[in-house]
Order: structure tokens, then sequence, then C-alpha cells
């Protein structure tokens, strides 16, 4: 009775091996086996790359800042708009306080244009030297839109490419700047949603390092909190805050004449630049920094027909909570 059990068992398990030997055979003899071998090797390469280029972010960062852990950015308490602008999406927030002064759907993901330029600074800064060469390469060279109008196989200065970067939006710049510091401009983007990761921009993904990909996206939210970390690097500030920049000729490279592009930076008073955006989808975009007797103020316009209209709106009516009379020519009527 005992060994009668054992008999079937032992069918059953003989029946397995000789299905699994049949189903290997077929498999190989229809030609599919390299190509499962071969999947599985690619994501394992895939893999390797990806933890590879990690370890690659982590070796080359030099420096970076901790934010103030005690600043909370404050929810707004009102929810009617107070002001009418033409942006889709803006915020106002006050560094001091970490309190929104003015907000318009400012957790909406959409496109932002060149604002990507912001990431692809920080990530440059904190990866490279402002004095370390980079060679401009041929993709680098023809990539068009905005542009700095540096040639394949002249070498720069960071700092130079970054004037070019900022004050130009020159998305030339971003390319070079980020095959240049990450080896290629896939990488780079990877650094810059690993560096965003860490900055708890839970709303933000990158695509590219210039901006000119329209899937890269952000909200004001977010925008306003990774300028707020960029703002403590003293080199990205004085960077945004120029008005123009000369680069002097070098066998190395020609001269070239840039200048901001940053509205308000002549004309609002305390305006210290950040960055300027627009492509089609995103319509017209800017973040800016305000430096104004005591208080800080970064303002965030997205989606806007008239973002110069609605930043001097949005920081008049901010400056004015505050019980600040901003001085300044600009009308505002509306």
């Amino acid at each position: 009775m005992h060994n009668s059990f054992k008999i079937p068992a032992l069918l059953t398990v003989l029946a397995a091996i000789i299905f699994s030997v049949l189903a290997t055979f077929k498999i190989y003899r229809e030609g599919k086996l390299p190509n499962i071998l071969a999947k599985a090797s690619k994501e394992e390469s895939v893999l390797a790359n990806t933890k590879t280029n990690s370890d690659l972010y982590r070796k080359t960062l030099r420096k970076f800042y901790v934010l103030d852990k005690d600043l909370k950015f404050n929810e707004p308490t009102e929810s009617a708009y107070p002001i009418e602008i033409k942006a889709n999406n803006a915020l106002v927030l006050d560094l001091s306080e970490g309190e929104i002064l003015f907000e318009k759907d400012l957790k909406e993901r959409v496109p932002i244009a060149s604002l990507v330029k912001i990431m692809t600074t920080i990530i440059a800064l904190e990866h490279k030297d402002t004095e370390d060469e980079m060679t401009v390469s041929e993709k680098a060279g023809l990539t068009g839109e905005n542009s700095m109008e540096i040639t394949a196989g002249e070498t720069y200065t960071l700092r130079e490419l970054l004037y070019g970067l900022i004050l130009h939006s020159g998305n030339d710049a971003a390319v070079a700047i980020a095959e240049n510091t990450a080896e290629s401009e896939e990488n780079f983007v990877e650094w810059m949603n690993i560096k965003a990761g860490e900055l708890g921009l839970s709303d933000t993904k990158f695509y590219d390092a210039s901006g000119l990909n329209d899937n890269s996206y952000s909200t004001a939210y977010d925008l306003a909190k990774l300028t707020r970390y960029a703002m403590k690097n003293p080199d990205f500030k004085e960077v945004v805050k120029t008005l123009e920049y000369e680069i002097l000729p070098t066998e190395k490279h020609k001269y070239i004449y840039l200048y901001n592009q940053t509205n308000l930076l002549r004309s609002y008073p305390g305006v210290e630049g950040v960055k300027t955006g627009f492509t089609e989808e995103a319509g017209l975009c800017l973040v800016t920094y305000v430096k104004y007797g005591d208080k800080e103020l970064i303002g965030v316009v997205l989606g806007s027909s008239d973002r110069k209209y609605d930043m001097v709106l949005m920081l008049d009516y901010a400056f004015e909570k505050l019980g600040i009379k901003a001085d300044h020519p600009l009308i505002t009527v509306q």
C-alpha cells in the first residue's frame, strides 16, 4: 500500500522533467533561446550602467548645500485670487518666513521650458570647478533655437559656458556642459533627477539639460524650492544677476558678447535675476529672486502670455501684504 503511493509520485516528477526538457528544446529549435538570453543580458547591462552612473554622480560631487530644516512652505490661507494674472500657474514665496504670499495652481505639473537650466547650472557647479575647461562636441555645436553660438572643437571654461547658458539661455551651452560634466547628456539628465529627488521635488522630472524637450515638467511650488536651494550657491547668484558678460578671444575660442534676457533685472527694485523660459507648449515662464530691505522673495510665473506684467503685479501685491511699497516706474494697472 505504501509503495503504491510512491509510484504515481515518481511518475509525476519524471513527467515534469521530460516536459521541461522538451519545452527548452522547442525554444532552442525555434531560435527563441538566444533572444531570451540577449534580453536578460541587456537588462543586466542597463542596471549595471544605471548603478555606474549613480556611483559617478556621488564620486564627482564636489559640494552641496543643506537647506534650513525649520523653514516650512506654509500652504496659502486664501483660496480666492486677490489679483488677476495671465499665467496659468504662479507663486510668490517669502523666504524669511517660508510663507506663500500668492499662489495660483501651484502644484499643477506643467512643462517649464528653459527653467530646466536652473537645475543644469546647479549640477554643473556641484560637480565641476568653474575654471574647468570643456570642449564643444559636434552635437553641442549644432544645438539650436536659443544659442550662445559656440562651435564644435572650441574649448571654454565652465564659467564662460554658464554665462552663455543663463544670460543667452544657450541650448548649445547646456549640451556642452552636460557632456563634459557627466560624460553624456543622458547621464547628466539622470543626475538632474537624482538631485530633484534629494531636494524633495516630488512633482518634477527632467528629460534634457536645455528645456527644449517639453516632456520635462515641474510645478510653481517645486521651482520655488529649487530656486531657494540654488540661491545658496554664490557662483549661481553671481551668474544670474549679471547684466552682460564678455568672453574674450583666445587660441581656443572666439569672442562672444552676452547680455541677460531676464525680465525686470534692470527695472524692478531688488531683482537679482534668475531665469526666463519659453516654448509653444510651456508658454512664457519666469522665475525671479528679489531682495528688498530685509525681505527675500521668489516669484514663479508659468504658462503666461505676459510674464513681466504678471511678475510685477504679483511682487507688488506680495510686498503690499508685507507692508512694503516697492518704488518703481512700472505700470501694472489691470
